[in-house]
């Protein structure tokens, strides 16, 4: 069994559809003070600073997993929409173009430590914009790096990936399995 240091309800079921037995601690972590330019160093520093904080405040757990996932559109960095107008731009932005869907892991215990990141690339169509409008008035998007999701709004949209789907759902559970 693992715990999982996350709140996102994705994570988690890509954990239970993979059968994965594990205890989900919701964790909330707040990333806007990492300054760091760079998408995949970005991942890289959020989870890591997820898993000191955690630590910091949950002492002697072992066989713990932390994630975080990124978007990435020309080398700019996409985080989660603060608000209707910002995930309205970043559906622009996506809209007939390539996307990177970054996102790092790191599962910890007394045993071994593994840190891993993933990238899945996702070509879309042009998007529809009485489709963008329902989306984002369904408000589906909050919670979501980028404001993607790719088992909803933008499945429809995506001509060609290279990559996993569970790393662009925020999970390379591929990869996990690999290590348990």
């Amino acid at each position: 069994m693992l715990y999982l240091a996350s709140s996102s309800k994705i994570r988690a079921k890509i954990l239970q559809d993979e059968n994965i037995k594990f205890t989900q601690i919701n964790f909330k972590y707040d990333e806007s003070g990492i300054k760091e330019k760079n998408p995949l160093l970005y991942a890289q520093q959020v989870v890591l600073n997820k898993k000191e904080q955690f630590f910091n405040t949950y002492k002697n757990y072992d066989k713990v997993l932390f994630a975080d996932t990124i978007v990435s559109i020309d080398n700019k960095i996409l985080t989660k929409a603060k608000d209707d107008k910002q995930a309205l731009n970043m559906l622009n932005m996506q809209s007939d173009n390539k996307v990177k869907i970054i996102t790092a892991m790191i599962f910890y215990s007394n045993k071994k430590i593994i840190q891993a990141l993933s990238t899945t690339t996702l070509f879309f169509n042009r998007f529809d914009e009485n489709d963008i409008n329902d989306y984002i008035n369904s408000k589906l998007y909050k919670e979501k790096a980028g404001a993607i999701m790719c088992e909803g709004f933008h499945k429809k949209y995506i001509k060609q990936q290279i990559g996993f789907t569970s790393t662009a759902l925020g999970l390379n559970i591929n990869l996990l399995k690999a290590y348990l």
